[in-house]
């Protein structure tokens, strides 16, 4: 396994003692789902096949259901279209919706807003359903996943999707008596974050990270498209910055820097959402306030030849960084720097925690989560020249003691580009409960200006209830620059309300 290659070239190059099990820090995670044995779905009395014929989807309850069918179309209830029209007596009913989209699965359709699959759903119970049956008659249309999403909140009443002779004998039927069970079990699954140490005797600890994880034959964030699953090796993203942590640590060992402690972290879960790094800021062995500055390296290995531009993000995290730039380089290689400490990476765990941070990138490339993204792809000279970047880094900050932290506009927040508006957090995508728990939260964006806190989980936002991450996006959707609305939280026990203006 990754973690024991690392346990054993942490022990080669001294940051743990020869011999021992070293630091993993287990954390547990739902890594997705497998189906129930209790999953059975019945058509006038015809038995189908759980996997084959039919399958819950991941907003389903696990519960029994039995019921009259009836065909509801899409189940889209919108201004200028209500596939409910005329439809009487549905209390108790299974209503039977097609999986897709009036004008085809287009995201920037019309009716997108209200033929996402949670609101047709929520439409469905508000109006009786017993349960949810979706069928795919369209070619053009792909079938729903069956992977589970740990953004995802079950709904209280049971859904699945039926395929091949159960679809054609529903609407063949028109009026069927459907019967069935639904059951989706968590799969709960352990991370080790890998730590090795280098103590100096020093008052403050600096942090070294990168995540090794990726995604195997090809988990939710894949972009690959072929019918034959192939191996994601993650050459660039992230070996490559698993190897840099291996030899800064060399490096380190062995140097005459000694201004600080040095602490290795090899972070898991990092492509599922940050989950390790999240987990392990909570549960760090050392005092939070003792960690002077934290470095992430996540994909160093691809620095273009034609033309080596090195993209350092979080330089406004500490006024000390701008200071370091101006005395750092590196012969055939450039620097472009962005200020915000929040992005698609571990650093942004540190910068939550008031901690400043670097992450060092060298670029987006076509191989990206893909199975093409391997070692004969990585420019090991360019990985070379990065490493000196930051070795040089860490000996120009080494006497300052401890640096300052400054927050920063995080302009790369989770939202700002995809929605007309931004409410200003950071969600923790780690959460496993019911609604948008806050990690962090932006200097003078919406949710600071109303007062919520980190830790605050969102469950409602104006009419809109917010039950997981798809949920409180699709609600941030409905909202444009100035206006005003209610958001509802909760504080530990207690429900908070406040007023947003965006």
């Amino acid at each position: 396994m990754a973690y024991e290659y690392l346990l054993r070239e942490f022990r080669t190059v001294g940051l743990l003692p020869k011999g021992s099990v070293g630091y993993l820090q287990p954390f547990p995670f739902n890594a997705g789902s497998f189906l129930g044995t209790t999953n059975s779905l019945k058509v006038n009395k015809k038995d189908f096949v759980v996997g084959d014929q039919f399958y819950p989807l991941a907003y389903s309850a696990n519960k029994s259901f039995s019921g009259t069918s009836i065909l509801i179309g899409y189940g889209i209830s919108a201004p200028g279209r209500n596939d409910y029209d005329g439809l009487t007596d549905l209390a108790g009913k299974v209503f039977v919706m097609e999986i897709g989209y009036p004008e085809g699965m287009d995201a920037h359709s019309k009716m997108a807003e209200y033929a996402d699959l949670r609101t047709r759903i929520d439409t469905a119970i508000f109006k009786g359903a017993a349960a949810v049956v979706f069928i795919n008659t369209d070619k053009k249309t792909e079938n729903p996943s069956k992977k589970y999403s740990n953004r995802i909140t079950a709904s209280n009443i049971p859904v699945v999707f039926a395929g091949g002779d159960a679809t054609a004998l529903i609407v063949e039927a028109k009026t069927a008596l459907i019967s069935g069970e639904a059951e989706i079990l968590k799969n709960e699954k352990t991370g080790h974050n890998m730590l090795g140490f280098i103590d100096n005797k020093a008052e403050n600890t600096i942090v070294i990270g990168a995540h090794y994880d990726h995604l195997g034959y090809g988990i939710e964030g894949s972009l690959f498209r072929g019918e034959n699953k192939e191996i994601h090796n993650g050459a660039d993203d992230n070996a490559s910055g698993t190897a840099g942590l291996i030899e800064l640590a060399r490096l380190l060992k062995n140097s005459a820097y000694k201004g600080n402690n040095y602490l290795f972290i090899a972070f898991s879960g990092e492509e599922m959402g940050l989950l390790g790094s999240n987990h392990l800021i909570k549960h760090i062995p050392i005092p939070v306030e003792k960690i002077n500055y934290m470095l992430n390296m996540d994909m160093i290995g691809r620095l273009k030849p034609e033309d080596p531009v090195l993209i350092i993000n979080g330089a406004g995290t500490s006024p000390e960084w701008n200071k370091a730039f101006n005395l750092i380089s590196v012969e055939g290689m450039k620097t472009k720097t962005t200020e915000s400490g929040v992005g698609p990476s571990d650093h942004t765990s540190f910068y939550l925690k008031d901690i400043p941070v670097l992450h060092f990138f060298s670029g987006t490339h076509a191989d990206y989560h893909k199975p093409e993204d391997d070692e004969n792809k990585i420019n090991y000279l360019g990985e070379k020249m990065i490493l000196e970047y930051m070795l040089k880094m860490i000996a120009v900050i080494d006497n300052k003691g401890k640096i300052a932290f400054t927050k920063t506009k995080d302009s790369d927040s989770e939202d700002a580009p995809r929605f007309k508006v931004t409410l200003g957090v950071v969600p923790d995508y780690a959460f496993d409960g019911e609604g948008m728990r806050i990690d962090g939260l932006s200097d003078g964006k919406p949710a600071q200006k109303a007062g919520l806190l980190a830790g605050d989980i969102v469950v409602q936002l104006g009419e809109n209830k917010v039950t997981d991450m798809m949920s409180y996006m699709k609600a941030l959707g409905r909202f444009v620059k100035g206006d005003k609305t209610n958001v509802i939280v909760k504080r530990g026990t207690e429900s908070v309300t406040k007023e947003i203006e965006f």
